[in-house]
């Protein structure tokens, strides 16, 4: 697909989430185009005033003017209030449906997306990408268009007094917005890579934290914080220029224009003031509207600032979701449904994580059901990646992995992995407590099975001794427990579970050896 015409598609994709939100959108706009209105009427009842109720010294018609005025000004701070409170309601429910459909989608994507991609760069697409959307939804879009109408009502209140001035006014403005336009267009690639800086900013920040006792150990927080130093000095250099191209085209339009048009007005119109074929009033509304003519034209050219960083953020988004989720079998229903009875077979596999460069070179091996295998092997060999491949994060280049005769990759990987219970060497345990760490938020599992697990792993003492049992709160990554009874959480996580097949990816390296030959 051409690039425009996909930077389009995704504006397009993206306001189909505003479809659950139409009310809400209704709402801010009648409420914001009222307000327009509003915004339209102030310098005509000055003009009123002025024009009709002083010179025929009308006191009760210049009371109840300004009594339309004063009801004006408040009229539009509550359509204010209300307008902009529903709009940003509605930006929030759409970028929420939004990060739902990408999260929802990142969880369907194979391991080997997640091996390519830093967890702070993952991060930066739920939220900073989200959050750049969020505008685009709750102000940006209403701005543009209520900034459209304020600028169209007065040109047509002002071509109604004075048609020649505004014809050459309407005649300018178009040329005025297109230069415009087309520097922002020019300025897509400087929010491009600022999105780029920022994603790999959050990326190194991420690992260092998560790394920061290997840094403090060897004494290398310096280099850390010179790496993100880097990068954000990258970061800067982009904002500074962006910054600088946009706020000097900017300053330079705003400086000019709006002057520009008060010089017209003294040279066009108080003349005829002065010979009184133009009102005074009519003279105060040509020099309110000048005041505030290029306003809108700059806030468009504001907005499609952020209509531009919004793109850059859709492409960003869209690109994971319109990314292939991981592949299931090619079965589906019950004739993807496996109940693993008899043996697993790997018949010639042969795998690599990049081109020819082969981590598994013709594998043959089969396991019965019942019995217990023990793959050996240097560092690198390739253990893990057997796992990896029996589990079906990857797919074999060559050859074909059996289960009870049947190609696994024709399985239903879903309920095939619901046989598994996988004990990794690096054991992840969520914040929470240690029950739902173990049973994963699963009801289905009761608190019997949950101890019966816990005592064949031999944990159920270390367990007990906790402030609240079950019930106690484990940190980040099970930061208040020591490395062996993770691995014993993670041991009863998998019997809970009750699978059918037991997968230890050197899961004992952290339990002392009396516990692993309970364990065994």
């Amino acid at each position: 697909m051409p690039k425009t015409i996909k930077k389009y598609t995704n504006l397009t994709r993206a306001f189909r989430y505003i479809q659950d939100s139409r009310r809400l959108f209704f709402i801010g706009l009648v409420a914001m185009i009222v307000l327009t209105t509003g915004q339209l009427a102030g310098p005509l009842i000055l003009r009123s005033i002025i024009d009709d109720s002083i010179p025929k010294a009308d006191l009760s018609g210049l009371l109840i003017r300004a009594g339309a005025y004063f009801a004006i000004l408040l009229l539009m701070g509550g359509l204010t209030y209300i307008g902009m409170i529903t709009i940003a309601r509605m930006g929030l429910e759409v970028v929420s449906r939004i990060k739902y459909d990408v999260f929802s989608h990142f969880l369907t994507l194979p391991v080997s997306y997640f091996d390519a991609h830093p967890v702070g760069e993952l991060i930066s697409r739920t939220e900073n990408d989200c959050e750049r959307v969020r505008e685009l939804f709750s102000q940006i879009a209403v701005t543009i268009i209520v900034n459209v109408l304020f600028f169209l009502g007065m040109l047509g209140v002002c071509f109604y007094l004075e048609p020649k001035v505004t014809l050459y006014l309407a005649l300018t403005t178009p040329i005025v917005l297109i230069l415009v336009i087309l520097v922002f267009d020019k300025l897509r690639h400087f929010y491009d890579l600022h999105r780029q800086y920022q994603a790999q900013i959050l990326a190194r920040i991420t690992e260092f934290i998560q790394g920061w006792e290997i840094l403090r150990v060897f004494n290398r927080e310096a280099w850390a914080i010179d790496q993100v130093d880097e990068s954000s000095r990258l970061r800067r250099d982009v904002d500074v220029k962006t910054s600088m191209l946009q706020y000097g085209i900017m300053g330079a339009l705003n400086f000019s224009l709006g002057p520009l048009f008060m010089v017209l007005i003294i040279i066009f119109f108080v003349p005829q003031v002065v010979n009184g074929a133009l009102t005074m009033g009519t003279l105060l509304v040509f020099f309110e509207y000048s005041r505030r003519i290029f306003e809108p034209i700059m806030a468009i050219a504001e907005n499609i600032r952020g209509i531009q960083q919004a793109r850059v953020s859709l492409d960003r988004i869209f690109t994971i979701l319109d990314m292939e989720p991981e592949t299931t079998g090619r079965l589906a229903g019950e004739e993807g449904f496996i109940n693993f009875e008899h043996h697993i077979e790997f018949r010639n596999v042969w795998f690599a994580y990049k081109g020819e460069d082969w981590v598994l070179k013709d594998v043959s091996f089969t396991i019965k059901r019942g019995e217990t295998l023990a793959l050996v092997g240097a560092s690198g060999s390739g253990k893990s990646t057997t796992i990896g491949l029996l589990c079906g994060f990857y797919r074999p280049q060559k050859g074909v992995i059996l289960i009870d005769g049947r190609d696994l990759a024709t399985l239903d990987l879903e309920r095939w992995r619901r046989h598994i219970g996988l004990v990794l060497q690096d054991v992840y345990l969520f914040p929470g407590s240690v029950l739902e760490n173990i049973r994963l938020y699963d009801d289905s599992i009761g608190e019997g099975a949950i101890w019966q697990a816990l005592a064949a792993v031999h944990a159920e003492d270390f367990v007990r001794t906790l402030p609240a049992g079950l019930g106690s709160e484990l940190r980040e990554r099970g930061g208040n427990v020591s490395a062996g009874e993770k691995q014993l959480l993670s041991f009863a996580r998998a019997l809970a579970f009750n699978p059918q097949l037991v997968i230890l990816d050197e899961a004992t390296a952290s339990v002392d050896v009396q516990t692993e030959r309970k364990i065994h």
